[in-house]
């Protein structure tokens, strides 16, 4: 058994021993899951996970990998570092079958072959939660949530905030707010930028060092006003751009040095009304929209536009004994890679109901019809209990389905070497999940610790096959564990851990599935006490098959922290890869060495 897996092993036992990557250091109050569409506390939601804001500021994350790499079931995968495409599978599924949502609006590319989300520019400074859903959630979101659903919050700015730090490779990052928060109204504007040299994204070890660039700028804009009681509106813009240098393909490894780049800019963004009290249920209707234009230069030019619009209407009532949802939902997206704007559409329904027999019992029960274009309609359900038992002990279960309708590109793929009938009529892809575990939490919350055991099977999976183009052909099966913990010790200690293991399988070869390790385990260690913040952590993965090779099993480390000058203004500091480490997340893809940044905050 290689070091790695070894110390996977060893964060598994101390995330056994400690809250999870969820829960946020010194909460004693529960949170609350809001993408489960009917909002639930955290623990009497199977298979949910929530990054608070405090955890985000505590690790001191630039980019969004960097807090899901903690969550169980999650394994993350970069195509070089500093704006290589950022990859997250949930549970073993394709990242292509994780629906991302930022505040609400899907924005999963509809202009990507497989219609996934690229994480590598998702930037932190205005986003105040990260809540991850493992396992499928098609009864919640319709398409794309085989896997599960991420959804990213952005903060409401109140007052000023600002923040800049610089370190290695001539990397520099800034993030500033400005708004204006209260219960009758609230506008704000936030800014952030990251600009780098970069390392070769082509791995350094095979010769390669021509440095790879990257820089990304994000603005967001928000305003919200209650015409009286009962009536909101709101909305939100955010605008992102960025610039990527990159390494063609080719050489032993399939990638190599090249003068290649890409531009990406995306607007994504919503209208909302609600009404309060209406007919005894909340109300809201909404617009989501986003837009997005790919450009790549170099060796292989080549552009791609894409855009999505959904209109929704839903209402909800909670009581202590019940809750109830539904809505409906209109969604229109197209894409254009030179060839004509293509456009797919679909129709949807849902109802969500949890009912609480007794003070430790919850049941929810959901149920979603989906009608896309061109394809047969899908009927999605999903089930979960939660009961609490003495002790501070609670049993989770849940059992649903998903589905995913083939991309616009896989339905309109121009398949010269097919037969004159055309190409294969595609089915969507479904799929079915099951998972149950223990969860136990002290009175005073300073402790908490939870094992799930997690089943999910795809079939119909889309794959490319020469000549014949896109076909249902594959079957994915993934089974294992998700662990996680936390503890607040005295002396302003802190304890957190994450463990998966992940048998993820092509269920028609029989062969394991691509930048899927077995064991991924994430562990830290914190303290705080006179002005001070620190932490120092680890990530272990033991071996995963890649395309070209093996990408061989790593651990990583890092340390941060930070020391508050006066209430208002702290000096933070960071090392990444504290050990210097030569590793990969991709095979034939760099990652740096050790890294440093230094810098201040306003708050």
């Amino acid at each position: 058994m290689s070091r790695p897996t070894y110390a996977c092993l060893l964060l598994g036992g101390c995330a056994l021993l400690s809250t999870p990557a969820f829960a946020q250091s010194g909460d004693v109050q529960e949170l609350t899951v809001t993408a489960a569409r009917l909002p639930a506390l955290l623990s009497r939601t199977p298979g949910a996970y929530v990054v608070t804001e405090q955890r985000i500021d505590q690790r001191q994350g630039a980019l969004a990998a960097d807090l899901l790499a903690e969550v169980p079931g999650v394994s993350i995968s970069e195509s070089g570092a500093f704006g290589g495409v950022s990859s997250v599978r949930l549970r073993g599924a394709a990242a292509d079958k994780t629906l991302v949502l930022i505040d609400g609006v899907p924005v999963n590319d509809p202009s990507a072959p497989a219609g996934g989300f690229d994480f590598s520019s998702m930037d932190l400074g205005d986003i105040r939660r990260i809540e991850v859903l493992t396992g499928p959630q098609g009864s919640l979101w319709g398409s794309d949530a085989i896997g599960g659903v991420i959804a990213f919050t952005s903060r409401e700015p109140d007052g000023v905030r600002a923040s800049a730090e610089a370190g290695s490779l001539a990397t520099y990052r800034e993030n500033a707010s400005l708004g204006r928060s209260t219960d009758r109204y609230a506008f704000g504007l936030s800014a952030s930028a990251q600009r780098t040299d970069g390392i070769s994204k082509a791995d350094e070890r095979d010769g390669n060092r021509e440095r790879d660039g990257f820089n990304t700028v994000t603005v967001a804009v928000n305003g919200r006003i209650a015409l009286s009681d009962a009536i909101t509106l709101d909305a939100r813009a955010r605008y992102n751009r960025a610039g990527t240098e990159y390494d063609g393909f080719g050489g032993r490894t399939g990638v190599v040095d090249s003068n290649d780049s890409s531009d990406v800019r995306t607007v994504n963004g919503y209208l909302r009304a609600a009404a309060k009290g209406v007919l005894g249920f909340d109300h809201e209707l909404r617009a989501d929209l986003m837009d997005l234009d790919r450009q790549y230069h170099g060796t292989f030019p080549f552009g791609a536009v894409g855009n999505q619009q959904v209109y929704r209407w839903s209402a909800q009532r909670q009581t202590t004994a019940y809750g109830l949802a539904f809505g409906v939902e209109h969604r229109q997206a197209s894409e254009n890679t030179g060839d004509g704007r293509q456009t797919l559409a679909a129709n949807g329904a849902y109802a969500i109901g949890r009912w609480s027999p007794t003070m430790a019992m919850d049941l929810t029960v959901s149920l979603r019809r989906d009608d896309p274009d061109h394809y047969q309609g899908q009927t999605t359900a999903r089930a979960a209990v939660s009961y609490r038992l003495s002790g501070g002990f609670t049993l989770n279960a849940s059992a649903g389905q998903g589905f995913k309708a083939p991309s616009i590109y896989q339905t309109t793929y121009p398949c010269f070497e097919c037969t004159v009938a055309g190409p294969p009529r595609l089915k969507p892809e479904r799929a079915e999940g099951f998972d149950g575990g223990l969860a136990w939490r002290s009175a005073d919350g300073a402790l908490e610790v939870q094992a799930t055991y997690f089943d999910l099977k795809v079939t119909d999976q889309i794959d490319y096959r020469y000549p014949t183009g896109y076909l249902n052909i594959a079957k994915v099966k993934s089974s294992g564990v998700e662990a996680g913990g936390q503890a607040r010790l005295p002396g302003g200690w802190s304890l957190r851990g994450s463990y998966t293991h992940d048998e993820a399988v092509d269920g028609t070869t029989g062969k394991a599935l691509i930048r899927v390790p077995k064991d991924v385990g994430t562990g830290s260690v914190g303290w705080q006490g006179s002005g001070w913040q620190a932490e120092a952590g680890v990530r272990s993965q033991s071996l995963a098959p890649d395309s070209n090779g093996p990408i061989q099993p790593f651990t990583v480390a890092y340390a941060a922290a930070s020391y508050a000058l006066t209430p208002h203004l702290t000096v933070t500091g960071r090392i990444e890869n504290l050990g210097d480490t030569r590793y990969q997340e991709a095979y034939g893809y760099g990652e740096p060495g050790r890294l440093f940044m230094v810098g201040l905050r306003w708050r």
